[in-house]
């Protein structure tokens, strides 16, 4: 009998309704991000697709890479089993330590192929390392590998019925325009030099209160680390750093 939460896989009707059921269905089994990636020679598309929920600063990593430098992608045949990340580190640790760097601490990569020549792979991917992250990795391992069968036979069905066009709705711009008033001012703070301890003290508000602030902004930004996101935020208007420094008594020089 098919698990209830494989249906809103099997349903999904576009590309943007298909990423969105992946990434809850990977965060069901503990994981922060996913990876796809799809090849279909038998379709009238011919498509390669390629979605995620990693940070902006994953895809440009990725996105200059030659193809041959990308481990993640699973097309060989014999390739039917799931690949520990803490395993494939040893074939490629440059590409790993590069992840790992940008928030991808580490995950497993499942394959799946098709009768026509069609292959396709779902990496699922924590932003922790560690024995425990491991241990969950390998309980997860089976409904990981459904999932991504079930996700494979969704694409190949899109890209036959809609063709190439529907594949660039898969991956949206960060919410950054959402970032609400609390979020500005702690980014603005680190912007300005000032540690976790001193933006609680500054505001104020608890500790806890402001990591949780800055993790929503990294998310909304689709940044790797706080200091990507104070980056990212600048560059787009959203927080103006040198003001609140001069405000502050004792304020930093702004970074």
């Amino acid at each position: 009998m098919r698990p209830r939460w494989l249906k809103s896989v099997e349903g999904s009707g576009s590309f943007a309704q298909l990423r969105s059921a992946v990434e809850a269905n990977a965060a069901r089994f503990g994981f922060r991000y996913f990876i796809y990636h799809g090849c279909f020679p038998g379709t009238r598309a011919g498509a390669n697709v390629h979605f995620d929920n990693c940070p902006e600063s994953w895809r440009e990593f990725y996105r200059a890479l030659d193809d041959g430098d990308r481990p993640l992608r699973l097309r060989e045949p014999y390739e039917v089993t799931p690949r520990l990340w803490s395993q494939m580190a040893q074939l490629a640790p440059g590409f790993f330590e590069a992840a790992r760097r940008l928030g991808l601490a580490t995950g497993a990569t499942h394959a799946v192929h098709g009768p026509r020549g069609e292959w396709s792979s779902v990496s699922f991917v924590k932003d922790r390392d560690g024995m425990r992250a491991e241990y969950e990795i390998r309980t997860a391992l089976a409904g990981c590998q459904l999932l991504a069968s079930y996700v494979h036979d969704s694409v190949g069905r899109m890209v036959e019925e809609r063709g190439r066009e529907s594949i660039v709705v898969a991956q949206p711009a960060p919410d950054a325009g959402d970032l609400n008033e609390r979020e500005r001012q702690v980014l603005t703070w680190a912007a300005a030099g000032k540690t976790t301890a001193e933006i609680a003290s500054l505001m104020p508000i608890s500790k806890r209160t402001v990591i949780f602030h800055l993790s929503n902004a990294r998310r909304k930004l689709g940044a790797a680390n706080s200091r990507h996101a104070v980056t990212r935020a600048i560059s787009l208007g959203l927080i103006d750093a040198r003001s609140e420094a001069r405000r502050a008594p004792g304020g930093a020089e702004p970074v």
